[in-house]
This record gives C-alpha cells, structure tokens and sequence, in this order.
C-alpha cells in the first residue's frame, strides 16, 4: 500500500464511525497545478457543512468529486458507509443543485421536479404524489403547471432544490446556488434552505465564497486554502476563534496590528505595536513577531478603565442601519488595519477625530506573523 493510500484508509477509518460523508486523503491535480492536497473531512448524518474560500481553493472541485462530475487521482470518499470513489454520477443518490439551476425551459415546474424520477423509472402513480410534496416543502405547489421560464429567480432556486430532493437523496451538495439572486432575496433563502433542510433531515455539502452565507446556514463551517482545509468548525468557534490570520482574515473583520512580544508569562503576552502596547492570551517567545488581533464590536470608545488601550484617528465613517463602522487611519507600512463597529455614532466623532480604542485581553487574538 502507498504511503497516500495508507493516510486515507487511516483517515476514513477514524472518521467513519460519525461520518456519513467521509472524504479521505482526496487529492487532485490540473496539470502541475495541485486542486485538493490530501484533504480529509468527515461530516456527520443530517449536518450543514459549507465549503468557504476564494476562487480556486479547490472548493468546488472537491464538490465535483463527491458529486462523480470528477473523479480523483487519490484518496477514498464513502456515503453512508459505501464507497462511491469510482461510481459513476447517476449511480451515487447525490443530489446537485447547481450555481445556474439547471432547469429544462420547454417543461412545466412539475415537470422539472420529476425528472429525475422519470429517469429512475418510478412509476407515474408513485412519482405524482412525491413531487407534490416536493413542491409543498418548498411553497410551490400553486406553480406546479407553469412553465419554468415563468418564475423569479428565487422561485427557480426553488425548484431545483426541490428537484434535487425529490429523488430522495443520500446526500445534497449545493454549488453557489445562491449567487444569481439579489442581496435581499439571497438573504431570505439562505434562511428558508436552512430550515428545508432541518424538517427533511437530509445532510448537505454547500460550497460558497460569501462569508456571512456560511455564518447564516452551517453547522459547521470548512475554510479552505490551496487545497487543504485550514479549519473546520462551527460558525461561532471559527469566528471568535480562528486559529490562523489566514482564516481570522476570510471570516468577519477585524482591527490587526502587527507587533513585538516584550513579555511572556502565565498564558499571557505583552506586545508593542505602532498604536501601542497590547495585551492578549497567548505563550510566544519575547522578540517574537506577531499579529494581534480583535472583532471590531469588541471594541469600544472609553477614555479611562483597565484593559488594552490604544489611540488612533478615524479616516472614514459608514454607516450601515443597524450599526456604524469607523475605518483607522493607520501606518502606511506593513499590513496593520483598523475598523470597529458601534451600535451608534458618538457625537463629536467625525473624520480625522482621534479616539480612544478600548478592548479586553480576553476578546484579542494573536497569532505568529
């Protein structure tokens, strides 16, 4: 057995006994160019898990090799304990829902949802009463005669979820479905996904690149980054706790400044930045250099108190309904930023205004630099 083939089977056999998705040692390449890199992830029965990362992570092609569209040069992936590495497309009971939809313009809504019953051979006494509640589990059984081309983007997004569940799948992998459709309608579906999926107890694979997506639908949450996932983990945890500046800067905002350790003791570290010195859990070499970094709603505008205290002039000012973001005016060097988040806009704070940034150790982050 190869020194790969051995990594994946002890990969699968660790996670197999939670995972209804096991993806071991999956490993890809386009020429010289390395798409997944010995990725491994597991992903338990009934589980939301997003794919988050830029364009050309590898997030989609490790979709297509679930879905069978790919097929990789390495590594073993199992459904519900059968592995499916080398099953073709239509043999895997995996439903897709693609970026575009994918719908037949010539045939009705109701048409569309049965297809894939029809090419299963199901007979129409039994593929009538399963498309109907397809159409119920997503609002649209009155639409169930039009023609598709007659529906919104929303309404199509719709169907195609729910032609996908129609077929009963083992396993729904959903490829940017999303991105078609406005910021206010996106908003609502990722919501009303979100609880389809809980009432029919189906596990699903998303794939995005819009952080506050995932934030909205996942379970849990893996970020990927040249082939490899950085980390996996529920959305609360991978927000409030990344374990690297890679992930700290794909997922959410926050205000970083790059700096020195000068001390190092009981969990904690003292580091000297351009805006000062600042205090945060960590155990890290003195002289070492490192990033420090908060949330920007863990951040307050206080004059006096304990805590991390550092000073800075505002630049810019948005405002954004619910809450107002100021932008720092920072060093030019080197890759510090600022921006902290208010419920409202304290008066007198205008841009060029100096103000004092007040934050806990124990909301601040550091990580090597």
């Amino acid at each position: 057995m190869t020194a790969v083939g051995a990594t994946a089977r002890a990969a699968e056999a660790g996670a197999s006994q939670a995972g209804h998705l096991v993806v071991a040692g999956a490993s890809k390449r386009f020429g010289a160019a390395v798409v997944l890199d010995d990725l491994s992830i597991s992903v338990a029965k009934g589980e939301f898990v997003s794919l988050l990362g830029p364009s050309g992570c590898g997030k989609t092609t490790l979709l297509r090799c679930v879905a069978g569209l790919l097929r990789p040069d390495a590594g073993r992936i199992t459904v519900a304990g059968q592995e499916i590495t080398r099953l073709p497309a239509h043999k895997r009971n995996v439903g897709v829902v693609f970026q575009n939809y994918a719908l037949f313009p010539h045939l009705t809504v109701a048409e569309n949802v049965g297809f894939g019953l029809r090419a299963q051979g199901v007979a129409k006494n039994e593929a009538a009463p399963r498309v109907a509640e397809a159409l119920r589990l997503v609002r649209m059984t009155e639409h169930a005669e039009k023609p598709v081309t007659a529906l919104s983007g929303g309404q199509q997004q719709r169907i195609a979820v729910a032609r996908a569940l129609v077929v009963r799948p083992s396993l729904l992998l959903l490829d940017e479905p999303f991105s078609a459709l406005d910021r206010k309608l996106r908003e609502t579906m990722q919501v009303e996904l979100k609880h389809l999926l809980r009432e029919v107890g189906i596990t699903a694979i998303f794939v995005t690149h819009d952080q506050e997506e995932a934030l909205v639908v996942s379970d849990r949450i893996a970020v990927m980054n040249a082939g490899r996932i950085e980390q996996l983990a529920d959305p609360a945890t991978l927000y409030s706790r990344p374990t690297s500046l890679y992930v700290l800067d794909f997922v959410g905002q926050s205000t970083r400044l790059a700096g020195t350790v000068t001390e190092s003791a009981a969990g904690m570290v003292a580091v000297e930045t351009a805006l000062g010195l600042v205090r945060a859990p960590g155990s890290f070499a003195r002289d070492s250099r490192v990033v420090v970094a908060v949330r920007p709603e863990a951040v307050t505008l206080e004059e006096a108190g304990t805590g991390n205290r550092i000073s800075a002039r505002v630049s810019e000012i948005s405002f954004l309904g619910s809450r107002t973001q100021l932008h720092l005016d920072l060093p030019a060097e080197g890759e510090d930023r600022g921006v902290v988040e208010l419920p409202r806009l304290p008066e007198g704070v205008a841009p060029g205004s100096r103000v004092t940034l007040a934050f806990d150790p124990a909301d601040t982050m550091v990580f090597p630099a």
